[in-house]
This record gives structure tokens, sequence and C-alpha cells, in this order.
């Protein structure tokens, strides 16, 4: 091998190591800057969080649900319950208002082709803005029977950290580090958080209770807040429930009750007549005609885009089911 060749193969050599440990440097420190960017991201998810808890105290604290008003109302049965803030912290009212407002602007122009009547139009309209609020719905809905099926594990895992310590907000603030599932996860954390904040244990506990739409948890609710007050036998209280909420659950799954399900199947068969009716104006020429062409029609097309409302309105009132 000539000098020449060697000397070039010498500097090919330093060129990679250099290279190499180049793009050590810039992998090592890009890793270092995602890693910082990730924490800043939590630190502002947390600040964002905590004052998100400070206007719920203010906003809930010493109030009983028929006393909030309408907008806190909104949020605490639509949003708060679905839990929708674990995935979009920014969420709230206006928010949501605004989503169905811009649902309502793009909607009206393609129905009021189909319908040529501005009252039917704006009935139809009204109801496809609301396709937030019937999300968030379901989504509440499915978080209520989630949290009563894993109720009685959960009361379980209170159960075992009341062993160690006799002291139910330690077992509440210890059951988020056992791997408690959300959305329950989120409306513990933020009940520790309120009550380390100052905020009257019983109060807590009545704001956590307004969160979660379901009778078993509320039942829950009810006996921790009364064992609080009387300073009763937290162990045997939590066994007794355990055993109890186990037995509900036997008989749902028994029974195959779900009103989560229930009420998606309703918003199904809802959206079905629509495109029902849809169709039969469309596959029949006189039929058309008659609705859409003459004033008598489109009189009686409102008034049935008015009963379809009303019952959209009820079935959004349903908040159980006989069983």
């Amino acid at each position: 091998m000539s000098f020449g060749i060697k000397v070039l193969f010498v500097i090919n050599s330093m060129s990679l190591a250099f290279l190499t440990g180049f793009l050590s440097l810039q992998i090592a420190g890009n890793i270092k800057f995602k890693k910082a960017i990730k924490e800043n991201i939590n630190k502002l998810n947390k600040n964002y969080n905590e004052k998100r808890l400070l206007r719920e105290l203010r906003k809930y604290t010493g109030l009983s649900v028929a006393r909030v008003s309408v907008v806190e109302k909104i949020e605490l049965y639509l949003i708060d319950k679905s839990n929708i803030k674990n995935y979009i912290p920014f969420v709230n009212f206006y928010i949501l208002l605004l989503c169905c407002t811009l649902i309502f602007i793009i909607s009206f122009r393609s129905v009021y082709k189909i319908t040529l009547f501005i009252p039917s139009t704006v009935i139809l309209c009204c109801l496809a803005s609301l396709t937030p609020v019937f999300i968030l719905d379901i989504m509440g809905r499915y978080n209520s029977e989630k949290i009563r099926k894993k109720l009685a594990g959960f009361i379980s895992v209170l159960n075992r950290w009341c062993a160690v310590k006799e002291d139910i907000f330690h077992a509440f603030e210890k059951s988020i580090e056992s791997g408690v599932s959300e959305p329950l996860k989120t409306y513990i954390r933020d009940m520790i958080v309120q009550v380390n904040r100052g905020v009257e244990p019983m109060e807590a506990l009545s704001i956590l209770q307004m969160k979660v739409d379901n009778p078993q948890f509320r039942d829950f609710i009810i006996n921790i807040k009364q064992n609080v007050k009387h300073r009763g036998d937290i162990r045997n209280l939590l066994e007794n429930m355990e055993e109890q909420f186990y037995k509900i659950e036997e008989e749902f799954n028994r029974r195959k009750i779900s009103t989560y399900k229930d009420r998606i199947v309703i918003y199904c068969i809802m959206v079905l007549v629509l495109i029902i009716g849809y169709a039969f104006l469309k596959l029949n020429p006189e039929v058309e005609q008659f609705y859409l062409a003459t004033y008598q029609g489109k009189t009686l097309l409102t008034v049935f885009c008015m009963l379809y409302a009303l019952g959209f309105y009820l079935t959004l009132g349903i908040t159980k089911f006989d069983v």
C-alpha cells in the first residue's frame, strides 16, 4: 500500500470518527431538547390543571347543584362528567358553544338545499349543531358505566390502604399510585389536590360526587361522608360496601344492563329516522313535490322536524332505564 493511500485512509478514518462523534452529540442534544420540551409541557399542564381546580373550587364550593348557573351546570354535566379535559385540557363552555355554532353555520346551506324552507332548516341545523353535546353525553354515560364496573375493585384497593393507615383520604391518594384507571383517576386526583389546598373534605367529596353520574358511586360517597362525619369504622364500612357492590355488579352482568349501549342504540335509531325520511322524499317524486314545493307540505315538514327535535330532547333527559 502506497504512502498516499495510507494518508487518505487515515484521513477518511478520522473524518468518520469526527462525524460519528458529531452525530452522537447532536442526537444526545436532541434527546435532551425533547426531554426539556416534554418537561415544560408537563409543567404547563400541571399549572393549567391547578388553575382549573382553583376555578372549580370557586365554582362549586359551598354550592348545591341547584344554585349553580346554567353555564356551570353545562360544564358539570357535559364537560366534567365526560372527562374530555383529560384529552383536550382547554375545553370549556365557550369552546363547546363555538363548535356548535360552527356546525350550525356549515350545515345550514346544505340542509336548506334539501328542505327549501327556513324554519325546517333551522330546526335540523340546530340538531346537527348539538353533535358535540351528544358525543359528550355518550362519553359521560360510558364513564359512568366504567366507574360502576370498577367500583368494587376500587373499594378493595381503598380497604387495603386503610389497613396500612386508617385514613380514607390517605387511601384515596395512594389508590392513584395503585393503577386506578381513568376517568376515576382524574376525579380522585383532583379531589386530593382540593383537600391538600385547604378545602373541607366534605366539600371535596361533594364535588367528586357531582362529577360522576352514577347512583352506585353516589351511594359510595354518601357512606364515606357519613363515616368521616361521625368517625366510624372505615375498614368495616369498606368491607361491607365491597361485598355489596360485587353483588350489584353480578346482577348487572346477569341482566346484561348497559345504559351506555342503550343510549348509543337510541341515537343511532334517531339518525336512521332522519335518513329514512330523506330517502322517502327522494324516492317518491309526488311526496317530494308536496313537502318541498307546497306551503302545506312545508308546514307539515316543519311540524315533523319539531317532533323529531322533541324526541332528541326527551332522549337527553333520560337518566336511567327501568331494570
